[in-house]
């Protein structure tokens, strides 16, 4: 395929990525027609983005860092603006995401079992352990919320990191942080599946790129990761990709060890509040979940088979060659195919999650991250890119 028709694709992947986690707040405040209008604006506004950001690129000198700060701070000001309104409900009944981490710590705090308690809108907590642990600090200073600008700082340094330009990272962080109204929503609100996220990229790619040293150095790595991993359920597939990539990199002996610290990690953050029969009540509160599955054939069995594809679909990591952008493509791509099942028939047949398209935001923003690297994959193999330039992140 031409440069030209591969860009092409990249684009339009990018729009598609940010119409997908955009459209529900636009269908819920926004007639359809206007609904319309604003997801053709947006992705008009993104493909003239890209564009301009390939211009930058091809520019000897990188955009100043400070345009970085400046988004962080709008950010910043976002939150502090709405997070108070949040709290009030005044515009509707609101999120629950960080009550239910709140909750769940209080009654740890109490030695009670935490998901026996509801969250203000009545739903059951659903945060695993490494959730809690991570947002402990933070529920002792009065505001869980308070942990979204800690990791928010932090996934910023891991997209300057990830990106060979600076402007890669700004647009990405603008289209699908600033400009992205679900995402930008739950930043505000305190919720914690974007946080969610963050952390896991960023535990990911420290473990990655301890794989450039020592094993004592791969250690503390492999350790927040399983932390990290037991947040939620979901993200478990990416170690599948993740060891396929560990066994690229390195020799098998150092991979058990590190896997097997991963896993020691997450069963020590996870089965102690589980205790003492951490394996039934585990599957119990995991089967919390399969509600949502009530609209897709019982024939087909989703409980399992849903994630038995998304297991196949992340196996395929160990047919290529693994890098960082294409770890985070195929663990897109497994989340997909486990969630999309359930996006599309709640947005067919219920009221209440109609606009259940946010749950895709995992995906969406791990294909953005690898898109968006491999456009500037492309343009460094550019002639016109000065030899400075051309020298790729590695992870």
């Amino acid at each position: 395929m031409s440069e030209v028709g591969r860009r092409t694709l990249f684009v339009l992947g990018i729009c598609v990525a940010w119409a997908l986690t955009s459209v529900a707040p636009l269908l819920k405040y926004l007639s359809p027609a206007k609904a319309t209008g604003a997801l053709i604006l947006g992705s008009l506004s993104i493909a003239i983005g890209m564009s301009w950001i390939l211009r930058l690129n091809l520019r000897p000198r990188e955009i100043s860092i400070a345009w970085l700060l400046l988004l962080f701070l709008a950010l910043t000001t976002a939150f502090a603006i709405l997070y108070p309104i949040s709290l009030r409900h005044t515009l509707n009944i609101g999120s629950d995401r960080e009550d239910a981490l709140r909750i769940e710590l209080l009654a740890i705090g109490h030695h009670q079992y935490p998901y026996d308690t509801r969250t203000f809108l009545g739903n059951p907590p659903t945060p695993l352990p490494g959730a809690m642990l991570l947002a402990a600090p933070f529920y002792a200073l009065g505001h869980i919320a308070w942990q979204n600008l800690l990791w928010l700082a932090l996934f910023f340094f891991f997209t300057l990191r990830f990106f060979r330009y600076r402007s890669t990272a700004l647009f990405y962080l603008a289209v699908f942080l600033l400009f992205a109204p679900a995402h930008l929503s739950d930043f505000s609100s305190g919720g914690d599946y974007l946080t969610n996220f963050f952390y896991i990229a960023i535990a990911v790619t420290l473990f990655s790129r301890s794989l450039n040293h020592s094993l004592y150095a791969s250690i503390p790595a492999a350790l927040f990761l399983g932390v990290a991993l037991s947040s939620r359920i979901l993200y478990a597939v990416i170690l599948i990709p993740l060891l396929s990539l560990t066994l690229q990199r390195t020799f098998r002996l150092r991979a058990a060890v590190l896997f097997f610290l991963i896993l020691l990690s997450t069963c020590a953050i996870t089965l102690p509040v589980f205790w003492p029969h951490p394996l039934s009540q585990l599957l119990l509160q995991l089967q919390q979940n399969a509600n949502k599955l009530r609209y897709i054939p019982t024939v087909i069995h989703p409980q399992w088979t849903l994630p038995l594809l998304a297991i196949l679909v992340a196996s395929a990591a160990f047919w290529v060659r693994m890098d960082l952008p294409r770890l985070f493509l195929i663990f897109g791509a497994a989340i997909f195919v486990m969630l999309a099942p359930f996006v599309i028939t709640f947005a067919i047949h219920s009221d209440k999650l109609r606009y259940a398209f946010f749950y895709l935001s995992v995906s969406t923003l791990s294909f953005s991250l690898w898109a968006l690297s491999r456009c500037e994959h492309s343009e460094g193999n550019t002639h016109l890119i000065p030899p400075a330039k051309r020298s790729p992140r590695t992870a």
